[in-house]
């Protein structure tokens, strides 16, 4: 695995993913303040979203790495994006914890479409490597 790109087509992810999130929420109105009680509907968008994002970023990083693709090599590329959006969540997270405490980052990790949600990542990941 071509670790630096890896961390790098996560990183685009991250952000992509953020801003395509940001403006589904414009867009639907929906509510952020508490995380359980976001609408099925509305998680189930950003999960296929998610996904097709997820999967153009796994070409792109198999097209320009020149890592030969495989299951084994999908699925590192899931971990890595799974661990660099911890990261970044971490980040993003640490002022609303220092402000209002660990009831949100709680709410958003006990969700389990978050769970849902990451384990399509890596099964995105890994789907795009599989395939020769």
């Amino acid at each position: 695995m071509n670790l630096k790109r890896g961390v790098v087509v996560g990183l685009a992810l991250y952000f992509i993913t953020f801003i395509v999130g940001v403006l589904l929420t414009i867009f639907s109105k929906v509510s952020l303040e508490s995380p359980q009680n976001i609408p099925t509907t509305y998680w189930i968008i950003t999960i296929i979203v998610t996904v097709l994002l997820t999967s153009i970023a796994s070409i792109i990083y198999f097209h320009k790495s020149g890592t030969k693709r495989s299951v084994k090599e999908g699925f590192k590329l899931g971990i890595t994006f799974g661990i660099v959006g911890f990261i970044l969540d971490m980040l993003f997270f640490i002022p609303a914890i220092v402000s209002s405490g660990t009831s949100l980052i709680i709410q958003y990790y006990s969700n389990p479409s978050f769970y849902i949600t990451l384990l399509l990542v890596i099964a995105s990941a890994t789907f795009i490597g599989s395939r020769k």
